[in-house]
This record gives C-alpha cells, sequence and structure tokens, in this order.
C-alpha cells in the first residue's frame, strides 16, 4: 500500500505548563514513531502539542469530556489527550489515565506514573491512543498471584458516562504516585528562588569560615556530631520554609485526608530536597574559599596540629550548616507566592478558576 493511501490520524497533545509541557515537547516525535509502528500499513500518526491547562471542577477533577467534541473540531483533531501534573481520583482511588471512547478524549496523570522517562510516557499516551482508537481495554494479569502483585486496577465510570479508569494500587502505587509529584514539583527549580535565603547562608558560613573558633570546633567535633548538625541545621530551614510562605497543604475535593498526607508529604520532601541541594552548594563554596583564603600552615598553628584536607572538609562543613541556620532568616525575605508556586494545592486553586470560553473557539478567558 502506498504511503499516500493510508489513512491520516491527529492527536492533540494538551500539556499542563511546567514538566508536563517539557515531556510533552520530547515525546511527542517518540510517541508518532511508537503509534506508526504499532500501526504500520493501516494509519499515519501525527502529534501536535498544545500547552493548556484545563479547568478543574471543585472535586479536584479535570473534566475533559466537558471540552474534548469542541477542541477536537476547532483543530480538527480525530483524538485529543490531556497530559497533566494534577493527582486525579476516581472512587477514592488514584488514577493514571482516564480515557472516554465516545468522545476521542484521554487524560494521563504524570505523577500516577511515578519516575516520569521520556520512554514510559510516551507508552502511556500510546497506550491510551490504542485503546481510544481500537476501543481494547487492557487485559486482566492472567493470574491471581499477577493480579494481586500488580499496581494497576481498571474501573469503570459510577455515573454512566462511559469513561474508564485506570487506577493505581496498593503502598507501592501510593509510593510511585508521591515520587511523582515530587518529580512534579521540581524541587531542584526551588533553589533559585531562595536568593535570600542562599545570600543569608552564605554570609553566616563565611563568618564561621573565618572566625577562629569555629575552626577549632570543627576540628574537635566527632563525625557524628557533624551529621546530626548537618541534619537539624536542613530540617530547621525546611521548617521554617514550609511554615513562613505557607506550604503546608489544605487539599480540597474528594479524598480530602488521603490527599491531606501524599500532598503534604510530597512539599515536605519537595523542601528538603531543595534545601539540602542548598546546602551541598553553601559546602562547596565554602570548602573552595576555605582552601583560597586560609593558609596551611596557619591553620595547623591555630590547631596545633598538622592541618590536611580533612580538616578543610570539616571546617566547611559545620559553616555550611552554621549558614544553613542563617538562611532561614534570609528566607524571609524571598518572594513568598514564588515560592508556593512549587506545591500541588496552590495550582489546584489556580486551575479552578481557570474558564475555557463557551465559543467554538475553545480560547482561555481570563
Amino acid at each position: 500500500m502506498e504511503e499516500t493511501d493510508l489513512k491520516t490520524r491527529t492527536v492533540g497533545l494538551l500539556a499542563d505548563p511546567g514538566i508536563a509541557q517539557s515531556l510533552a515537547n520530547k515525546v511527542s516525535t517518540r510517541l508518532e514513531s511508537v503509534l506508526n509502528s504499532k500501526y504500520q500499513d493501516e494509519v499515519t500518526w501525527t502529534v501536535t502539542v498544545d500547552p493548556m491547562s484545563l479547568p478543574m471542577n471543585e472535586s479536584g477533577q479535570v473534566v475533559l469530556i466537558k471540552h474534548a467534541s469542541r477542541l477536537r473540531e476547532k483543530h480538527e483533531w480525530d483524538f485529543v489527550i490531556y497530559l497533566t501534573d494534577s493527582p486525579q481520583y476516581e472512587q477514592g482511588r488514584p488514577v493514571r489515565s482516564m480515557i472516554s471512547c465516545d468522545y476521542g478524549a484521554g487524560t494521563v496523570v504524570l505523577p500516577s506514573i511515578g519516575v516520569p522517562t521520556q520512554r514510559r510516557v510516551a507508552q502511556s499516551l500510546a497506550d491510551a491512543l490504542h485503546e481510544l482508537a481500537e476501543g481494547d481495554k487492557p487485559m486482566p494479569k492472567p493470574t491471581t498471584l499477577g493480579r494481586v502483585m500488580s499496581v494497576q486496577g481498571s474501573l469503570d465510570s459510577a455515573n454512566d458516562s462511559g469513561e474508564r479508569y485506570d487506577s493505581i494500587e496498593g503502598i507501592r502505587g501510593r509510593t510511585m504516585l508521591v515520587v511523582g509529584m515530587i518529580l512534579g514539583n521540581r524541587p531542584w527549580r526551588l533553589v533559585p528562588r531562595l536568593t535570600s535565603a542562599l545570600a543569608g547562608a552564605a554570609a553566616t558560613g563565611a563568618f564561621g569560615v573565618f572566625y577562629t573558633s569555629i575552626w577549632s570546633m570543627a576540628d574537635y567535633l566527632s563525625f557524628g556530631r557533624l551529621v546530626l548538625i548537618t541534619v537539624v541545621s536542613v530540617l530547621v530551614l525546611s521548617t521554617w520554609l514550609i511554615f513562613h510562605n505557607r506550604l503546608w497543604e489544605r487539599p480540597q475535593g474528594a479524598r480530602r485526608k488521603e490527599k491531606l498526607l501524599l500532598y503534604n508529604l510530597a512539599t515536605v520532601l519537595t523542601v528538603v530536597i531543595a534545601a539540602a541541594a542548598m546546602y551541598v552548594l553553601l559546602f562547596i563554596v565554602l570548602l573552595l574559599g576555605s582552601l583560597v583564603v586560609i593558609d596551611q600552615a596557619f591553620l595547623s598553628f591555630e590547631l596545633d596540629h598538622e592541618a590536611t584536607m580533612s580538616e578543610y572538609l570539616n571546617l566547611a562543613w559545620l559553616a555550611a550548616s552554621l549558614g544553613t541556620l542563617g538562611g532561614a532568616i534570609g528566607s524571609s525575605f524571598d518572594e513568598v507566592e514564588s515560592v508556593q508556586r512549587a506545591t500541588f494545592s496552590q495550582r489546584e486553586v489556580e486551575r479552578r478558576n481557570i474558564e475555557l470560553g463557551s465559543s467554538a473557539d475553545g480560547e482561555k478567558d481570563v
């Protein structure tokens, strides 16, 4: 069959701004390749990425089918898939995907994938599109043990809307969800927003580097005590960031208790990772500074014994811990709104206030 005789199917891949949009742009070509390989000699697939956040209802659910027909008609898409970074629930269970063959629409929930590698994201999107195109539901595990060990389940809509849901089950499934939520928060992006905290930490740490009493203290403290001071300093900074910036989440909608646990666990771990990253950066800067400024002979004289690299490491280690404590005070001057953007509840509130125009063009009314 000539390629020109192949039927073309177009897919509109909507994606939330942020990590979902970044992954959508990266996997679109891979997704086309997967689909064209699967449907070789039958259909030619094209995928178009459109960054867009869809509104949420009061329960925190994305209702794609409400907008699917209008979006497909406007863009002349055969199918529309929404890649969202907001956790979704159905019948009390977190879900990985929501499929509506009647509307030619589906939603893939990025956090429920766990570690969102390009291969896994592309495969999840391809599986959703295969079900939309063929109407084939995924087969259950062939054995009882396989079904028990699986982290995935299947649910049909409780309100006869025709939707089907891939749920994630058990502790392992929720662990994957928390990991996905942390990666969705992108803790490494939080560090540049803590400029005042980093400046305060650097100033305090630099004072420690050049204060000779700190040299003696760092030399005297045991490895275990230095580890304890490090843990305490990171936890103090993390606790201050969470409560000063009002990051403790109070999710709305269905499954509030579970969301309260999962959202806040993801927030706490996100902030701790960011604080730890800031600590490591501060440690490297202070170590380099101490090596450049403090002469080895002078350090040996002050410590009354030969100074080696170990003494420089201990000095930078203690100074970084003291600086991190000082960074908590500096963080008071950071922009609260920019820090809050790293949490799920804040993004949910924003998305509940989104309105899509009622006209056929589907443009956003802001």
